[in-house]
């Protein structure tokens, strides 16, 4: 594996572990004692750095991968994630915060499901620029590790092709080269 998919994998792996710890960090109240709270802590704490690392880990790799991408299909992709994640963050804070509108989860899906289609269409965008096909894009679905196995994956150029038909023109192009001399 090259560099760039040991970090995307690497980044993977903190923000799902940062997400776990996060997430027991918030014990039931029967649970809690005056000794879980310093663990729950901790656990808070390691779950919010590990997330926060991973993630600006996965955006390095996303930058360096993108070097070849034409600059508006850059803009574009980078507003939709950029604008999708900053949604899904959204949702996950008014549900942390108690937002109630007729039910308590109807704010937090609705900005759950309002950042979907951005996200994937920044997904989209980001498979089409390296050179893969627009649809792969909809791993996206899945959010940050949609977008960390667009991450792993190569790039794509033309260049890249063979096409069977050519194989032999180009054979032949070569040994008319070495005969040459």
């Amino acid at each position: 594996m090259r560099k760039n998919n040991w970090l995307a994998l690497a980044s993977l792996i903190l923000v799902s572990g940062g997400l776990a710890s996060a997430a027991f960090s918030n014990p039931p109240n029967a649970l809690n004692d005056p000794s879980g709270d310093r663990q729950s802590l901790l656990l808070g704490v390691a779950g919010f750095a590990c997330t926060i690392v991973g993630m600006v880990l996965l955006l390095m790799v996303a930058s360096k991968t993108t070097k070849s991408m034409p600059p508006k299909k850059k803009i574009s992709t980078n507003i939709c994630v950029g604008f999708g994640i900053i949604l899904q963050l959204a949702a996950i804070l008014a549900y942390r915060t108690g937002v109630v509108v007729a039910h308590p989860l109807v704010v937090p899906l609705g900005l759950f499901w309002l950042s979907l289609p951005v996200f994937v269409r920044g997904c989209m965008d980001y498979a089409s620029g390296k050179g893969r096909s627009k649809w792969l894009g909809l791993v996206g679905v899945t959010g940050l590790v949609g977008l960390a196995i667009l991450v792993i994956l190569s790039e794509r150029n033309d260049d890249d092709l063979v096409d069977p038909a050519d194989a032999d023109e180009d054979v032949i192009d070569v040994a008319s080269q070495g005969s040459g001399n």
